[in-house]
């Protein structure tokens, strides 16, 4: 089977997989956020937070480093699994040590007793780092979306909106977490089994010097997606909890559309290799596919915010509606860098991203310190000139590289523009009644959608560039498009 073949099959089963798994989201938060507030799922905020950066550090980067084809020694396997469980061991005694002094700081006990009850499930990312690993390097992203979205349809959808409906409250939460990880572990190790033999962790490894270098960026990467999270943690659980309610809803098109395709863009450009104009050709493709995808969801979420928030968290969550308007132009250039990102670490570019990426965070830094006593929505701001810095030295450093110019940059970029403008005019005026106003406004989708098709019709060109087409071309449904348009 070709390379391109693999790529699209890929594509094909990760895209399924994420459709299931963003209807799943949205239905398990709306019925869970709906049974709490702000406070509660603030509270939660904080966990995520710790273990988001814990879940890093532990990993060291193997996951991905490992693709580069390491799987065939056993040797360094066993050490490489031995470093993530030692790190799983030190990282539950931390949570466990911090819950304390962390619950008298924020003055809230229910922090304090999350953390220590969260604490156990660092141990699960060292058993499924492993297999998730070798499935990435073999290509098998359908099997790693019944890892991941099998457990999580279970553990969210069944386990935590049940028991959100039965008054847990926030401990909905925590035992949708556990169940999301026991499960991503099993299934994980059912498709790609490994020795579970522990060796000397502090041997060398071949994996360990760019395993570094990603962990690193990824270390980075969270710091620029969360110092925002850190900053108004310190205003207390309830502008957490709005924060994390905007941020969450901004980012879930990005990390579960755009971030199922990073992965595979990563792995196709390793087994690429130094080939430039294929991985310019790859690259752009991908950039026209997510387009389309980003620009339309977030010009709209940007002048909708409140009527977004309202119909999928309900009114007590409206103070989030200012700072999710203000964050959605970032998403798109949010988005657009996890491509990048993968692009340039995948050819072997790490400085670059790292670069990219301590710019991004200085610059964060310093918005947030000056925004963060002014207004939720500031922050949204600053969070995103953030981004767009980011993603400027990226593109810059991709022209480069692949000899793009900026011309072929605005044809792949300027029809998905457009659309956003289309789709970000607000048709209908937002009334009380949310019931009343969704049948208005589904009717005002369904006639932008008319006017775009007849725009796609009198002028394709303008909207859909030469990797657009190859990209459509590759699929079925995308060949008819292309009939259709005349393209």
């Amino acid at each position: 089977m070709s390379l391109a073949v693999k790529s699209l099959s890929a594509v094909k089963s990760s895209y399924a997989g994420t459709i299931i798994r963003i209807g799943a989201q949205f239905g398990a938060q709306i019925l869970i956020m709906r049974q709490l507030d702000p406070e509660l799922v603030g509270a939660f905020g904080y966990v995520l937070l710790l273990h988001g950066i814990l879940a890093l550090i532990i990993d060291q980067g193997y996951g991905w480093s490992l693709i580069q084809g390491h799987f065939n020694d056993k040797r360094e396997i066993a050490i490489v699994f031995s470093r993530i469980m030692l790190l799983s061991f030190i990282g539950m005694l931390c949570v466990f040590a911090i819950s304390y002094p962390a619950a008298d700081y924020l003055e809230n006990e229910l922090v304090g007793s999350m953390f220590r009850y969260s604490a156990p499930s660092c141990l699960f990312i060292g058993f499924f780092s492993i297999s998730q690993a070798a499935l990435r390097a073999e290509l098998r992203f359908r099997e790693i979306q019944i890892a991941t979205t099998g457990a999580y349809l279970i553990a969210y959808p069944i386990v935590g909106v049940t028991m959100a409906l039965g008054g847990f409250g926030v401990w909905s939460l925590v035992a949708a977490w556990y169940v999301h990880y026991i499960l991503q572990v099993v299934i994980g190790h059912y498709y790609s089994p490994h020795s579970l033999k522990l060796a000397n962790p502090f041997l060398p490894t071949k994996s360990g010097p760019m395993g570094r270098q990603v962990a690193g960026i990824n270390v980075l990467n969270w710091a620029v997606d969360n110092t925002g999270g850190v900053f108004i943690g310190g205003l207390g659980a309830s502008a957490l909890g709005n924060f994390n309610a905007a941020m969450m809803l901004a980012r879930t098109p990005a990390l579960h559309a755009v971030q199922t395709l990073q992965s595979i863009l990563f792995s196709t450009a390793s087994a690429i290799g130094a080939d430039q104009q294929r991985i310019k050709r790859l690259y752009l493709a991908v950039l026209a596919a997510v387009s389309f995808i980003v620009f339309p969801t977030y010009g709209y979420t940007f002048t909708h915010a409140e009527l977004v928030i309202k119909i999928v968290f309900g009114s007590k969550w409206l103070d989030a509606a200012d700072i999710f308007s203000a964050l959605s132009i970032g998403m798109i250039a949010f988005s657009l860098s996890l491509l990048s990102g993968a692009i340039l670490t995948a050819t072997g570019d790490q400085k670059t991203v790292l670069y990219s990426q301590m710019a991004c965070l200085m610059v964060m830094i310093f918005g947030l310190s000056l925004t963060i006593n002014v207004s939720l929505v500031y922050v949204g701001l600053a969070i995103t000139v953030a981004y767009t810095v980011r993603l400027s030295l990226q593109l810059k450093a991709i022209a480069v590289r692949g000899g793009i110019t900026l011309k072929e940059f605005l044809a792949t970029l300027r029809g998905p523009f457009f659309v956003a403008i289309i789709m970000a005019m607000p048709v209908t005026l937002f009334g009380d009644s949310t019931l009343e106003v969704i049948p208005t406004e589904l009717l005002a989708l369904a006639l932008k959608g008319l006017v775009l098709l007849v725009l796609f019709k009198v002028f394709p060109s303008f909207f859909f560039s030469l990797a657009s087409i190859d990209l459509l071309s590759r699929f079925h449904a995308g060949r008819q498009v292309v009939h259709m348009l005349g393209i």
